[in-house]
């Protein structure tokens, strides 16, 4: 005789229980589904309680929606852009770029300090500017 483990819906949504352990279920919508590998959000909500299960699906479910937004909102065209700066700077600009502020930093704060401090603060634009390139601040 085989048993199968049941999965019992709740009166919340996104909820199921199953072997006393309660279970976070929520479809990927249609618009959505391209960007996961399943039609259907499941995991574990690793507890047994009904008050601490409602509380995490309510925080899943807002981080979801949030997350969807943002990748509903790149799909759509931006209006007016061909009014936006390409890149976003003015010529006459005199802010301080991150290494300027480095420098500047350290004459400040780096005299007598541990060698971390100061190696750290050397090695820090070499991952940032990479990435955000060397923008004034």
């Amino acid at each position: 005789m085989v048993m199968q483990k049941m999965m019992y819906k709740i009166d919340t949504p996104h909820l199921y229980l199953r072997d006393g352990v309660y279970y976070f279920v929520r479809r990927v919508p249609v618009d959505i589904r391209s960007y996961y590998s399943s039609n259907r959000i499941s995991m574990s909500l690793k507890t047994k309680s009904l008050a601490t299960a409602i509380r995490a699906m309510k925080s899943i479910n807002q981080r979801l929606d949030d997350y969807w937004l943002g990748l509903r909102l790149q799909k759509i065209d931006i209006p007016a852009i061909s009014v936006l700066k390409t890149d976003g700077l003015s010529d006459s600009d005199n802010s301080p770029t991150l290494s300027d502020a480095l420098s500047l930093y350290l004459s400040l704060k780096g005299a007598g300090k541990d060698k971390v401090l100061i190696f750290t603060t050397h090695y820090m634009p070499y991952t940032y500017t990479p990435m955000h390139g060397t923008h004034p601040l």
